[in-house]
């Protein structure tokens, strides 16, 4: 019977250590990757205002680009068709049925 008795206590200490570790291990683990998220989430924000102020000068680089590539177009001021106001035919003469005479 006595054995019975170790054996139960000795059961019940292991789960509750097991118990009392899981929880003070999820507690320390809650901690230490609160402490690793606030950090990344500093520098992830430096790298965020980083990344930002790096598309702002490209964006502000592609619209130069764009603007002197408008500048350099030579047909920028030519109209549409050239040949607008051009009256001539090309099939004015055209022989349309080869066995009429």
């Amino acid at each position: 019977m006595e054995t019975q008795n170790f054996s139960k206590t000795v059961m019940i200490g292991v789960v509750v250590a097991l118990v009392a570790g899981g929880g003070l291990g999820y507690y320390y683990g809650l901690q230490i990757g609160d402490g690793a998220g606030y950090t990344r989430g500093k520098t992830d924000g430096k790298n965020e205002a980083e990344a930002e102020a790096l598309a702002k000068a490209e964006a502000a680089k592609k619209a130069q680009e764009s603007i002197a590539a408008e500048a350099a177009n030579p047909f920028a001021d030519t109209q549409k068709n050239p040949l607008e106001n051009v009256t001539i035919n090309p099939f004015e003469k055209v022989k349309v049925n080869p066995f009429a005479e």
